[in-house]
Formats: structure tokens, sequence, C-alpha cells
């Protein structure tokens, strides 16, 4: 049986609520994880790349593959610098999707220039920043350089599985979310780690699928600590017992109650192996109490992040594979491309659901 066809079968089997099995492909009831890598650090180029070079790396060791969240910008700067890295991503049937970042218009607190529009005009602008570059000073889009989904669908052969739409209007997501569509993007987000429904986990807007995750392994707290942390932020504390991630995973599978297998995401950011502190570009786009800036934006504003020491750097990379390596055996790997077959099969076992937003 093809690996499409397997998945889709599971697809059938988890909208009616069944056992998992298909034939040959090894699986389990333990659960759907996918590693999600949001890939955004335009201001340390080389070191963002050497990140995901180490990712891939990692999932090639255990014969699973991650989903690789690119900007607009980061696929053109790594074209630019890094085309060693854009090869690879081509060759090594990873996933690529895409998603974007401050100034694109889309995200909320930059979407001035999108107010006021016709349905028609909004959605004009949009495909625009979806075809040529972003200026990330400006935050107009360059129309003699290409960019965007379009561009990065160029640069890498395939079309991104995901296209989100980080915005609050829900004008904005629905028109969004129709261009995504006729662009060839499957599937889009709605909740980052946790809100898929028990019994219907496979959820449809404007025609996209709609990440499914009913938890994540992300940030948590504990006995000890009230207010939730990211794991990778706590392994050089007195904590690092508290915020092992494949522990955690444990924890959250010996819970689990549902009808159904739990669909996980493990989310991380390219920057949370190497550095510390505030996103990297923050301080270009937000001033105090993160507010949104306006243009023009100044590149070369402080850098409110800062380097891990090597000893920290390791200890995430460590338990990173670790967790990469127990859901290799223990859960199915699967990606937003696999995901949509899944529900693909559902939907044609007339399981389809249509989100009301």
């Amino acid at each position: 049986m093809s690996r499409f066809l397997q998945l889709v079968s599971l697809g059938i089997l988890i909208a009616l609520g069944g056992t998992l099995g298909a034939g040959g492909q090894r699986t389990t009831d333990g659960g759907y994880i996918t590693f999600a890598i949001n890939v955004h650090d335009f201001r340390h180029i080389n070191e963002s790349a050497e990140t995901l070079q180490r990712l891939i790396a990692i999932f090639q060791k255990y014969r699973v593959k991650g989903d690789f969240y690119l900007t607009g910008p980061m696929a053109d700067f790594y074209a630019q610098q890094r085309p060693d890295l854009i090869q690879k991503l081509k060759e090594n049937g990873m996933t690529i999707s895409y998603h974007q970042r401050p100034p694109h218009p889309i995200y909320t607190g930059f979407d001035a220039r999108l107010k006021g529009l016709s349905d028609d005009a909004l959605k004009a602008l949009l495909r625009d920043y979806e075809r040529y570059r972003l200026d990330l000073v400006t935050g107009e889009p360059q129309r003699d350089h290409p960019g965007g989904y379009t561009h990065l669908a160029q640069l890498i052969g395939r079309k991104p599985v995901v296209a989100t739409a980080p915005n609050n209007a829900p004008r904005v997501k629905r028109i969004a979310w129709q261009l995504y569509k006729e662009l060839g993007a499957q599937m889009t987000l709605i909740y980052h780690e946790s809100g898929t429904k028990l019994d219907t986990p496979f959820e449809w807007v404007e025609g996209l699928l709609v990440r499914p995750s009913d938890f994540s392994i992300t940030r948590w707290k504990t006995e000890r600590i009230s207010q939730e942390q990211f794991w990778w932020n706590m392994l050089d504390t007195a904590h690092a017992a508290d915020y092992n991630p494949t522990s955690y995973l444990k924890k959250k599978l010996s819970e689990w109650r549902g009808p159904r297998p739990p669909f996980i995401t493990v989310l991380i950011h390219e920057n949370d192996f190497s550095r510390r502190g505030a996103t990297p570009w923050e301080s270009i786009y937000y001033g105090p109490n993160r507010r949104p800036l306006a243009p023009p934006y100044d590149l070369n504003a402080p850098d409110p992040s800062q380097p891990r020491s090597q000893q920290n750097q390791e200890l995430i990379w460590s338990a990173y594979e670790e967790l990469v390596a127990y859901a290799s055996v223990h859960l199915n790997v699967v990606t937003s491309e696999d995901i949509v077959a899944m529900a693909q099969g559902a939907r044609s076992a007339g399981e389809q659901v249509q989100h009301p937003r």
C-alpha cells in the first residue's frame, strides 16, 4: 500500500474513532506527533542555516520528517547567502510550510494598510506581498524582486503546505485563507498548541485544513513553577528535570483519555537552540511594552537576544534529539503534508467539517 493510501485509511479510522493500523506501515495507537520549526531569524542567517542543517540531520538519522515553516524574507536570504541550505531543503524530503512575521501586513499590528480596502483590493494587495519581496525597512512590497509564498514555492520546487494568517480581523483572515488556497496551500492555523475537537479532529476553513493539535510539547508549568515556561529555557536551571520534553510527552500520553489517538505538536523556533532572551528582530519592529513601531524600521537596532553558552546549546540539542528518537519508535511522526492526506481520507468518508469562522 502506498504511503498516501495508508494515510488516507488512517484518516478515515481517526474520523470514525476506530483503532489504527495500515498494511505494512509501522503505526501505534500512541498518537501523531509533528515537529514544527518556525524559521524567522534574519539577523543571524548563517547561525539559522546551521541550525536547520543540524535538525535535518537528526530527522534523517531517525528516518522521520520535520515541518519547516519559513518566512518569505528567510527564503530570500537563504537563496542569497546559503544556497546550500535551499538545495538541501529541496532534496531531503522534509515538509516546507510558510508563515509571516512583521512587517508583513497580514500580521496584527502591522496591518494599517489593509484597513478600509474592499475585499477585492485587500486580496490584490495581499497577493502582491506573496508575489514580491517584503521590504524589511518600509514594509512595502518590492515589485522588482520576487518574494513571499510564491517565491518560496519556486525556490523549493513545491508548494508550501501550510500558510498562516496571523490577523485578528475575521474578514482579513477569510480573504487571506482564500488567497493562500488559490496559491496552493492546503492547511492553515487557527490555534497553535491546542484546540482540536475530540469528535471532529479535521476541520476546514475556506478550503484549507485547520492544523490539528490536541496538546503541544512546548511550554508548561509545574508544581514548583506556576507560570508556563518554554522547556529549552529551563535545562540549565535547578528545574531541568521537570522540563525534559520526553518525560513531559510520556506524562501527557499517560493522561490522554480521548476516543482517538491525539495529535501532538512540538513547536520551536530555530533561534531557540542558539540564543536566549527576546526574539532577535523584536527591537526592530516593537517598542516598549511590545507596541508595534511605524516605518521606516531600523535594521541596525540593538539585538535583544544573547548567544547561549555552548554547554547550554548542547543540553537543548540533546533533549530535542531524545524526543525525536522516542517519537520515532513510539508514535507516528507526521508533517502537515501527511495530515492533509489523512484528512482527505476522512473527508472522502463523509466526515468533512467546515469551520464556521
